[in-house]
């Protein structure tokens, strides 16, 4: 196996040592061939990754797949790591992230803290590979990087926040896209410049969506891609009120579909901010790239802050509209208008603020905690353990796991300031909806238990295994 320590070559040197044609690196999917790019070899950073059966002489298709595989895993991470105030120096739960192209025949792929596990499935006699699609494997990857982040996230019993890692990975997908010039060229292309209209970006593993439609034969499935926030523009709903499941087409309370809500707004936001970028004078290109960046720096600051609470997506999405005004008034005031027209962020709302002062803060601050300075103030985090046993929770008649069982809760604080030090935003958390949505989460877990189960019980506690 080659190890994960040579350094960026030239385009040149990469086609010699490897025999490829020039330019046949592909960035996108197996239904856009079209779509390749001359990137040369990754750079190995502190998050380091073995991708099996990698060899610098591919001599068949497994052999080209993890080479593909690795190329996008290493572009990916330094791309991500670029952005970050602070790179990443580790996963979360391993020193070296293991990688499967092929790890066996199932329509699936998952990510498990000690590895990224990409499968196949034989349809009318073809093998369609997961790790083929550069969406799938930027989107497991953004689940490990995601968790080395946020490695509370892990087990926490709270559908926004489950839900939240499935939109950050799509989220990480179209911004890893977005990171070659050949892609950038073509959606500008695609689209003539209208980003609402759904493109190669916004197509998220176009070749297994199409598999999926054609194995369940259900016309409630996108018929080109896994999902596309141009089209799913699913607004947000209180998931209490949603079905468990539903058509593909329509939103449940399961982090999947509801996953959806977020990736919609964050892409209308990235879609402004490039229009508002192209209205400066900046040339398509250069306003898209811009846009790109900015974007995505904003999610990622707006996670490094936001607090672990069962409403999850109103606290990041505030975290998110509080450091974006870094990036100007058109960022903030563009995440803000957008995070109010998809429902997340209610200008309605009214509160009552505790009288809690800055110095309160800063008293009880502890080392997990999270402070973070904007140009219209400060937003705090305070990092609380909470946990409750199954047998507390309501309407667990149900479940056949142990009521003696412990579950980690969120239960997290965040605060904002003004520029004056005076408190202007606040979330704690609230323990009967807290309650109320681990209990709802446990619905889930009860079906999905066990040694090839999402979830397992160690040490008396629900924890995750993996996730999908």
């Amino acid at each position: 196996m080659l190890k994960n320590n040579f350094k960026t070559g030239s385009v040149s040197r990469l086609v010699a040592d490897l025999g490829y044609a020039l330019g046949s690196f592909p960035i996108n999917d197996p239904t856009t061939p079209s779509l390749v790019s001359e990137a040369g070899l990754p750079d190995m950073g502190p998050l380091k990754y073995s991708v099996q059966g990698l060899s610098m002489q591919p001599r068949n298709q497994n052999d080209t797949r993890a080479l593909n595989c690795h190329i996008q895993l290493g572009h990916c991470i330094n791309a991500t790591q670029r952005l970050l105030r602070k790179p990443l120096q580790g996963w979360s739960a391993t020193r070296l992230l293991q990688v499967m192209p092929a790890a066996g025949a199932d329509m699936n792929a998952y990510y498990d803290r000690r590895s990224l596990r990409f499968f196949y499935y034989n349809h009318r006699g073809r093998n369609v590979y997961f790790g083929d699609s550069a969406d799938i494997v930027a989107h497991e990857l953004g689940h490990a990087v995601l968790d080395a982040m946020r490695p509370d996230f892990w087990s926490v019993q709270a559908l926004e926040i489950w839900s939240f890692h499935e939109a950050f990975s799509d989220i990480i997908a179209v911004f890893n896209l977005l990171n070659y010039d050949r892609a950038v060229d073509a959606v500008l292309e695609e689209t003539d410049g209208d980003l609402r209209r759904s493109n190669h970006a916004s197509r998220l593993a176009e070749e297994v969506g199409r598999l999926i439609r054609a194995v369940t034969g259900s016309s409630a499935y996108l018929g080109n891609a896994l999902r596309d926030p141009c089209v799913e523009r699913f607004q947000y709903v209180d998931p209490a009120s949603l079905p468990k499941e539903a058509r593909n087409d329509r939103l449940a309370a399961e982090c999947h579909s509801f996953g959806r809500v977020f990736s919609a707004a964050w892409y209308e936001a990235l879609v402004r901010s490039y229009e508002n970028e192209v209205s400066t004078g900046k040339e398509p290109a250069k306003a898209l790239k811009a846009a790109r960046d900015a974007c995505f720096s904003i999610v990622l600051r707006g996670v490094e802050v936001s607090p672990r609470v069962n409403n999850y997506y109103e606290a990041v999405a505030k975290c998110m509209t509080a450091v974006a005004s870094d990036y100007g008034e058109s960022y903030s005031g563009t995440f803000s208008d957008v995070f109010q027209e998809w429902k997340i962020l209610d200008p309605h709302s009214v509160r009552p603020l505790s009288s809690k002062s800055w110095s309160d803060v800063v008293r009880s601050l502890k080392n997990v905690d999270k402070v973070v300075k904007t140009k219209s103030g400060m937003v705090v985090s305070i990092r609380n353990a909470s946990s409750i046993k199954v047998s507390d929770l309501p309407l667990v008649s149900s479940l056949s796991v142990p009521p003696d069982l412990e579950l980690e809760t969120p239960a997290d604080s965040y605060y904002e300031f003004d520029a004056a030090g005076n408190l202007v935003g606040e979330i704690v958390a609230e323990q009967r909806a807290v309650a109320e949505d681990a209990a709802a989460c446990m619905s889930y877990v009860n079906d999905d238990m066990g040694p090839d189960g999402m979830w397992h019980v160690s040490e008396g506690k629900v924890s995750r295994r993996l996730i999908r």
